[in-house]
């Protein structure tokens, strides 16, 4: 869950929200369109991001290379000792400039740190430049944590508004550094109804803007503040690059966890110069044991060969905050399922609340579809409760309901700080593995006749909103396996990729985090040679044939050919490389999705993918390049769903017409009935 505001303070309770949200996406600023983490992502999701590690630390309590046997516990850290860290707003998930300007001119970006642990050297560079076409007095206001730290007036036409800024090394316990920018331009005005507005004032924060820190490595002192503390890029140590089926099963279902937690997880082998965040150990750690150890002078997690299902267990939302401790043995972790039709989104892991609203504010939330997809159900409607407060304009505030960027429903507010109720449908289109929920309250900037001043007035989001549950008709897209993986499911490698696990790993995890496959329910199976394995249930196979697979997809020596109707090819194109194609397929009763590479060399799987509701995915250097669905490529299935009913069609007014046209046919034939009754009397 996350909180975004524009043009507006945050409510006291918005530290409160925020303080749970160490794995969360950081808190970016109202419409900014980050790359989706697993998400996924869509316009306002932000990829979730730790910092980045930039200079290897001096060898420690391991020797070079950085081998399991030499890690120590985390207690024996040198005392003081300070890990480096540094993260670009690119990092944080910005893939373009920050710009503010009338009337989004104040933003507010959460800067994530380990929560609660002392930091050194915490500095801010800032890169920045601004344009100012209207005059006026223009200021830079920069607070932080809600401390004004800096301001600046400009009045130059243009120029560099760069800025460095040391910043205090207190603990953050919220696990983020709030970092409020507010650029705005005073302009004279002869009366109170002139205009204002000065959309020629732009400033624009560039993604090359760097956060660095150090943080106390031994005030890491159990796994829960070592999960929060992961760079945006964890370095996933593995023993080799040749890899027991145990070791390579862990090894995804770690990457696969990492990457629902909004990370970008890298595999690398052990050796000299690497770094690890995370070690999946074929030694020195007990079966099902998950640990934090010292290795090369830094605190590593370490998850034993036959964890790697406990840890993704619990590392997830529901179950963080329980791994209070150095070493846990685990063995049994689920999550929690409800009985009923209807799940809160507290469930869920969101956090509902209130917060003040002046212009814009949104609040979001996220979920995996895995969540709430089982025995055949899924997401069929969604509940927001929401109440807001009265406010001195007239004008009333409209929220706005979306899923993964797509608007499900909307209402203008009475305001009267009673909960009032959205129940919007969910269209399967709108679903993916990863989903954000995002509830947009807004309000014009007007005021009666120039006599009243806006001012923010508080919003809530209510601990009522919910999701109802409801059938998913099993087809044969990406979106209806996705459901069936909420039940579990198999994946399939071929044995060769076991020795080749650093090239192979990447493109394991990005295919299972974006089909949606459970790490924790999933089973692993290899596949010897040319021969597939029989599977029960939903499976994805990546570069393994299936047995019986009705595809419709020929992918061999860099041709890529899709079968059309009456011999006639859709596609047929030759000389590809670097290039993937993944499918829904029908294998032996069962369905799942098959992964192809053409040509020599698979693409790099190095930014994500959200799929929908296509059958056949084309990948190349640039992630998802198109997806199509060769079974309804016109789209009724979406149009069935959003076909409007009767009401819909404002053919209501049938209705006292059908029902006076039956109150008369129902008094004529007891008329009728009555003249014949009275008719035998008389005989």
């Amino acid at each position: 869950m996350k909180l975004t505001t524009s043009l507006s303070k945050s409510a006291p309770q918005l530290g409160r929200l925020i303080a749970t949200l160490a794995l969360a996406w950081p808190l970016l600023g109202t419409a900014q369109a980050p790359a989706p983490a697993a998400a996924q992502p869509t316009a306002q999701a932000q990829a979730q991001a730790q910092g980045s590690v930039t200079a290897p630390v001096q060898p420690g309590a391991a020797p070079a290379g950085g081998t399991l046997a030499a890690a120590a516990p985390a207690a024996a850290q040198t005392p003081g000792q300070w890990i480096p860290r540094a993260m670009s707003f690119q990092d944080l998930g910005f893939t373009g400039p920050v710009v503010l300007g009338y009337p989004d001119t104040i933003r507010e970006i959460y800067l994530p740190v380990p929560p609660g642990i002392n930091l050194s050297n915490a500095t801010l560079n800032l890169d920045a430049s601004y344009v100012r076409a209207d005059g006026g007095r223009t200021t830079m206001i920069v607070a932080v944590d809600g401390v004004p730290v800096s301001a600046r007036a400009f009045v130059a036409d243009k120029g560099d508004a760069s800025l460095v800024i040391p910043l205090d090394n207190k603990p953050r316990p919220s696990g983020f550094v709030r970092l409020n920018i507010d650029w705005r331009t005073a302009v004279a005005r002869e009366n109170t109804c002139a205009d204002a507005r000065t959309p020629g004032n732009l400033l624009r924060i560039e993604p090359t803007s760097k956060f660095t820190f150090n943080y106390a490595g031994n005030e890491l002192l159990d796994l829960t503040t070592a999960w929060s503390a992961l760079p945006p890029n964890p370095v996933i140590g593995i023993s080799s690059n040749k890899l027991a089926a145990a070791a390579y099963d862990s090894a995804w279902r770690v990457g696969v966890a990492l990457e629902r937690a909004g990370k970008r997880p890298q595999v690398k082998a052990m050796g000299a110069g690497v770094v690890p965040d995370i070690v999946i150990s074929d030694q020195g750690a007990g079966s099902n044991e998950v640990k934090l150890a010292n290795m090369n002078g830094r605190p590593t997690i370490v998850v034993a060969q036959d964890a790697g299902a406990k840890a993704a267990g619990l590392f997830s939302q529901i179950w963080q905050q329980a791994a209070a401790g150095q070493s846990l043995v685990v063995t049994a972790i689920e999550e929690p399922k409800s009985e009923n039709k209807a799940v809160t989104l507290k469930y869920l892991g969101a956090k509902p609340g209130s917060f003040d609203v002046l212009s814009h504010a949104d609040w979001n939330a996220t979920f995996d579809i895995g969540q709430v997809a089982a025995d055949g159900q899924g997401p069929g409607t969604l509940v927001m409760d929401v109440a807001a407060s009265p406010s001195a304009a007239r004008t009333p505030p409209i929220v706005s309901v979306f899923m993964n960027e797509v608007l499900l429903g909307a209402k203008e507010m009475e305001a009267t700080g009673r909960r009032e109720r959205i129940v919007a449908p969910i269209p399967r289109y709108a679903l993916a593995s990863r989903n954000v929920i995002r509830v947009s309250f807004v309000r014009q900037l007007a005021s009666d006749r120039c006599r009243e001043t806006p001012e923010p007035f508080p919003v809530s989001v209510l601990a009522s909103s919910h999701m109802l549950l409801d059938k998913i008709e099993p087809t044969g897209d990406f979106t209806g396996l996705m459901a069936a993986f909420g039940s579990g499911g198999t994946l399939v490698v071929p044995a060769a990729h076991l020795s080749d696990a650093q090239g192979t790993l990447p493109r394991v995890i990005r295919l299972a985090s974006s089909t949606g496959l459970s790490p924790m329910k999933a089973k692993f199976v290899t596949a010897e040679g040319n021969s597939a394995p029989k599977v029960d249930g939903p499976f994805l196979a990546v570069d393994v044939p299936m047995n019986g697979d009705k595809s419709e997809v020929k992918a061999e020596n860099g041709r890529l050919y899709l079968s059309g109707s009456k011999d006639k090819p859709l596609l047929d194109v030759r000389g590809l490389n670097r290039v993937g194609v993944l499918e829904v397929v029908n294998a032996g009763g069962n369905t799942g999705a098959v992964y192809r590479t053409l040509g020599t060399e698979p693409p790099p799987f190095d930014k994500p993918m959200q799929l929908s509701e296509g059958n056949v995915a084309i990948m190349g250097n640039n992630g998802l390049r198109t997806e199509v669905n060769t079974h309804d490529p016109g789209g009724q299935l979406a149009m069935r769903e959003t076909k409007p009913g009767l009401f819909d069609r404002s053919y209501w007014w049938l209705l006292p017409i059908l029902a006076v046209t039956f109150f008369i046919a129902l008094l004529v034939y007891a008329s009728r009935a009555r003249r014949r009754k009275n008719a035998s009397t008389d005989v």
